[in-house]
Protein backbone atom coordinates (compact mmCIF):
# COMPACT_ATOMS: atom_id res chain seq x y z
CA UNK A 1 0.00 0.00 0.00
CA UNK A 2 2.73 2.28 -0.85
CA UNK A 3 6.52 2.76 -0.18
CA UNK A 4 8.02 3.98 2.62
CA UNK A 5 7.49 7.77 3.85
CA UNK A 6 10.10 10.00 2.92
CA UNK A 7 11.35 11.30 6.07
CA UNK A 8 13.67 14.43 5.21
CA UNK A 9 10.36 16.21 4.07
CA UNK A 10 6.99 17.24 5.58
CA UNK A 11 7.67 19.85 8.15
CA UNK A 12 4.47 22.64 8.26
CA UNK A 13 6.02 24.24 10.61
CA UNK A 14 9.19 25.34 12.73
CA UNK A 15 9.08 28.72 14.44
CA UNK A 16 10.41 30.06 17.17
CA UNK A 17 8.83 29.93 20.87
CA UNK A 18 8.61 33.60 21.79
CA UNK A 19 9.27 35.10 18.47
CA UNK A 20 8.36 34.82 14.66
CA UNK A 21 10.32 33.73 11.98
CA UNK A 22 11.59 30.20 10.89
CA UNK A 23 14.28 28.25 12.68
CA UNK A 24 16.74 28.67 9.39
CA UNK A 25 18.18 26.29 7.37
CA UNK A 26 21.10 25.26 9.51
CA UNK A 27 18.21 23.33 12.18
CA UNK A 28 17.49 21.52 8.71
CA UNK A 29 19.99 18.96 9.12
CA UNK A 30 18.70 18.18 13.16
CA UNK A 31 14.72 18.43 12.47
CA UNK A 32 15.49 15.65 9.45
CA UNK A 33 17.82 13.20 12.08
CA UNK A 34 14.54 14.15 14.29
CA UNK A 35 11.64 12.67 12.40
CA UNK A 36 14.04 9.82 11.06
CA UNK A 37 14.37 9.04 14.75
CA UNK A 38 10.25 9.20 15.29
CA UNK A 39 9.72 7.04 12.39
CA UNK A 40 12.49 4.43 13.12
CA UNK A 41 10.82 4.17 16.65
CA UNK A 42 7.74 4.32 15.56
CA UNK A 43 5.67 0.49 16.82
CA UNK A 44 2.27 0.06 14.48
CA UNK A 45 -0.22 -0.76 16.84
CA UNK A 46 -0.96 -4.55 16.39
CA UNK A 47 -4.48 -3.45 16.72
CA UNK A 48 -4.77 -0.72 13.60
CA UNK A 49 -3.05 -3.20 11.41
CA UNK A 50 -5.66 -6.12 12.19
CA UNK A 51 -8.22 -3.38 11.46
CA UNK A 52 -6.39 -2.01 8.13
CA UNK A 53 -6.10 1.49 9.73
CA UNK A 54 -3.62 3.53 8.33
CA UNK A 55 -2.95 7.66 8.27
CA UNK A 56 -1.00 10.47 9.10
CA UNK A 57 -0.07 11.95 12.55
CA UNK A 58 0.54 15.86 12.71
CA UNK A 59 2.29 16.38 15.86
CA UNK A 60 3.37 19.63 17.33
CA UNK A 61 6.65 19.01 19.68
CA UNK A 62 8.23 21.97 21.40
CA UNK A 63 11.80 21.63 22.04
CA UNK A 64 13.82 23.12 24.81
CA UNK A 65 17.12 24.27 24.01
CA UNK A 66 19.19 21.48 25.65
CA UNK A 67 16.99 19.12 23.24
CA UNK A 68 14.09 17.64 25.90
CA UNK A 69 10.40 17.92 24.34
CA UNK A 70 8.47 20.06 26.71
CA UNK A 71 5.50 19.75 24.71
CA UNK A 72 3.90 16.73 22.69
CA UNK A 73 0.42 17.46 21.10
CA UNK A 74 -1.49 16.04 18.05
CA UNK A 75 -1.92 19.43 15.80
CA UNK A 76 -3.63 17.00 12.89
CA UNK A 77 -5.38 13.48 13.81
CA UNK A 78 -5.22 10.47 11.74
CA UNK A 79 -8.56 10.17 12.28
CA UNK A 80 -7.73 7.21 14.50
CA UNK A 81 -7.25 7.31 17.91
CA UNK A 82 -4.84 4.46 18.84
CA UNK A 83 -2.56 5.73 15.94
CA UNK A 84 -2.83 9.33 17.75
CA UNK A 85 -1.86 7.90 21.06
CA UNK A 86 1.18 6.14 19.25
CA UNK A 87 2.45 8.38 17.70
CA UNK A 88 2.52 10.56 20.81
CA UNK A 89 3.84 7.55 22.81
CA UNK A 90 6.47 7.35 20.17
CA UNK A 91 7.95 10.87 20.76
CA UNK A 92 7.76 11.28 24.71
CA UNK A 93 9.54 7.58 24.73
CA UNK A 94 12.56 9.52 22.95
CA UNK A 95 15.87 10.44 24.98
CA UNK A 96 16.65 13.79 24.20
CA UNK A 97 18.84 14.80 21.52
CA UNK A 98 21.31 18.07 21.87
CA UNK A 99 21.27 20.36 19.49
CA UNK A 100 25.12 19.84 17.20
CA UNK A 101 27.54 22.56 17.66
CA UNK A 102 27.11 24.03 14.49
CA UNK A 103 23.96 25.56 15.42
CA UNK A 104 22.47 27.75 18.62
CA UNK A 105 20.55 25.80 20.77
CA UNK A 106 17.09 27.31 21.21
CA UNK A 107 13.26 26.89 22.04
CA UNK A 108 11.92 25.42 18.56
CA UNK A 109 8.34 24.45 17.71
CA UNK A 110 8.15 22.33 14.94
CA UNK A 111 5.48 20.24 13.68
CA UNK A 112 5.50 17.34 11.82
CA UNK A 113 4.01 14.35 10.12
CA UNK A 114 4.08 10.93 11.46
CA UNK A 115 3.03 8.48 8.79
CA UNK A 116 1.21 4.80 9.66
CA UNK A 117 1.48 2.74 6.02
CA UNK A 118 0.45 -0.47 6.23
CA UNK A 119 2.84 -2.42 3.30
Amino acid sequence: MGSAPDVSQGFALATRGAGSGGPGAEYGPYLGRLRQRIQGSLTYPLAARRRGLAGTVSLEITIRPDGTFSVVSVAGSSSHAVLDDAALETVKSLAPEPFPSEVPPRLLRVRLPVVFALE
